[in-house]
């Protein structure tokens, strides 16, 4: 079976993007199914604007459905949208009484503002942390696999 890993973070910069197509493709010829919200945004933007509902929609859809959510948590205070999609990740998944197969990762060494993540990640599976001082993806990309695995 092919797991589906739902890759959230932060989106809207070049080297975000970037950086997160870099860790999919790496993910990706390893055998996972990755989806990344910057693509399954395209569908809805549109000439006369950004369908934000349906990017919403959509979205939440696939982090309920993934077999394996991998958030991104870097900076001072965690992305917004990925902090809600977590959240919707918990939240459904306790509901149902399973397991939630949340790797919550953080490459940024700097402390977040309080010097702690949000009390609320800690019911995420795994906070894998691995500074950013290492450069290379794959090092990454093998720390995450190896999450991935434990909690499959």
């Amino acid at each position: 079976m092919e797991l589906t890993v739902y890759w959230a973070g932060p989106l809207f910069s070049q080297a975000e993007r970037s950086w997160n197509r870099t860790c999919v493709r790496i993910l990706s010829k390893r055998g996972y199914r990755v989806i990344l919200p910057q693509d399954e945004a395209k569908p809805f933007v549109r000439t006369d604007g950004l369908d934000g509902l349906g990017i919403a929609e959509h979205c939440c859809q696939q982090v309920i459905a993934c077999h394996v959510m991998v958030a991104i948590v870097d900076g001072p205070d965690p992305d917004s949208g990925t902090s809600l999609e977590v959240g919707i990740r918990i939240g459904y998944m306790l509901a149902l009484g399973k397991q939630r197969k949340i790797i919550c990762v953080r490459t940024d060494f700097r402390g977040s503002e309080d010097g702690h993540l949000n009390a609320m990640f800690n019911l995420a599976d795994r906070v894998v942390y691995v500074p950013s001082f290492n450069e290379d993806p794959t090092h990454l990309i093998d720390v995450i696999e190896n999450a991935i695995k434990q909690l499959t």
